[in-house]
């Protein structure tokens, strides 16, 4: 992709690579038509001068993402392998200019002043997207924002396993990834650790649409109890449970897991719902599994962790601005280190990392090929929001700065 000199394209492709000392990898195209960056890479279409504006007023990440969200920055391409090429490895947690290069980096951005000057992009601060979170909710709202997007939407998304978490791929071959069987194959691989019975107690802590609880009903025959903060999940997996014919098996309650007190259960699942929780909640999460479960009783905590190149990126802004407004991730000896505290013994851990990775990559491909019904359903810059999370996190988990494990834990019998 060639650039002549003097153009948009070709000022900003010289200050991006003065500012991060690195050539640039993918292309790069703006409002003039002007494009630099090499040839079969994605691009990076600059589509307005707010692009650069809300990069003089904020340099950094979060105001390239008020960008893609607003529609200013577009890409076309595979938005996975642009963040690949754009955030280089070590750097998850550094801004744009790297801190041991101050001359080439204030170089760089007196070249981006230098164009925004020539093009006129200079002005007020630009409007925060629509969608952009402002101040800090309580956990219930904050759950609530994220999951009460619309069953619609999530049936897009998620496909009609509707499972949202890590899918599992036995043998991790398959081409285009197979969503739904991976999901069943995750759905049984949980029903097998926890050692599911005909007429066991489970309790499914963070259900979301009923899932787990429809196929553990279905299929072993066990009478569970799942809770969730969220009116439209309740809603949409009790409706499941009917269609299936399983109300004299399995219950749904609107409610947090605190206020659960009908124990002890046979079973206990808690998937991906550690990341919801302070970090000071942790420890208190486990003693209450631990009170939940019978004595012999096994537990499957499916959680998210960080590893410690990852860790700063669960502070990213723009995940907090516009998916997660409270995100608490841990590395995964943290949350093992928690069940042990609270008196459960640790029988396995299986690492999932890679099957997260594929599992968000086929979550983007389904939101790609269905967008013109998820903009209907939560509106241009949502999707949008959406399309970057799931690209970013398939990025930060093929890197191994995230991850997701299998722990199974039992209380000792007394």
């Amino acid at each position: 992709m060639r650039s002549s000199p003097g153009t948009a394209a070709a000022r900003v492709a010289s200050a991006l690579e003065a500012a991060t000392g690195r050539p640039l990898l993918f292309g790069i195209r703006f409002w003039d038509g002007s494009a630099a960056g090499p040839e079969r890479a994605p691009v990076a279409v600059v589509a307005s001068p707010r692009v650069v504006r809300r990069q003089l007023f904020r340099p950094g990440r979060l105001s390239l993402a008020r960008s893609f969200v607003a529609g200013e920055l577009e890409v076309e391409g595979d938005l996975v392998d642009l963040l690949h090429r754009a955030v280089p490895m070590g750097l998850a947690a550094r801004p744009l200019a790297q801190r041991h290069r101050p001359l080439s980096a204030a170089a760089g951005a007196l070249g981006l002043l230098a164009f925004a000057l020539r093009s006129g992009a200079l002005g007020g601060p630009p409007v925060r997207p629509r969608a952009e979170i402002r101040g800090r909710l309580r956990r219930g709202a904050a759950v609530r924002h994220h999951y009460d997007a619309g069953n619609a939407f999530y049936e897009i998304v998620l496909g009609p396993s509707m499972v949202y978490s890590c899918a599992y791929w036995p043998d991790r071959t398959s081409h285009p990834p197979d969503l739904d069987r991976a999901q069943h194959e995750k759905l049984e691989l949980i029903c097998r650790k926890l050692c599911l019975r005909p007429g066991m107690r489970l309790l499914d802590i963070g259900c979301g649409w009923g899932s787990l609880l429809v196929h553990a009903g279905r299929q072993y025959g066990v009478r569970g109890v799942g809770v969730t903060l969220s009116g439209e999940q309740a809603a949409y997996a009790r409706e499941r449970v009917s269609r299936a014919g399983l109300d004299h098996l399995v219950e749904v309650r609107l409610c947090d897991y605190r206020d659960v007190a009908d124990g002890p259960y046979d079973a206990v699942s808690s998937v991906e719902v550690t990341q919801h929780l302070g970090r000071r909640e942790l420890p208190a999460y486990a003693e209450r599994l631990h009170r939940l479960l019978a004595p012999g009783g096994r537990l499957l905590a499916h959680d998210v962790y960080m590893t410690p190149e990852g860790m700063p990126w669960q502070q990213e802004p723009a995940l907090r601005r516009y998916l997660f407004p409270e995100l608490n991730i841990r590395s995964l000896g943290e949350s093992v280190a928690c069940l042990e505290a609270a008196g459960m013994e640790v029988l396995d851990v299986e690492n999932l990392r890679h099957h997260f990775a594929l599992t968000f990559r086929a979550w983007l491909v389904r939101l790609e090929e269905g967008w013109d019904r998820a903009v209907a359903e939560v509106g241009p810059e949502r999707a949008r929001a959406w399309r970057l999370y799931l690209a970013g996190a398939a990025m930060a988990w093929e890197r191994n700065w995230g991850g997701a494990a299998h722990t199974v834990a039992v209380r000792p019998a007394e």
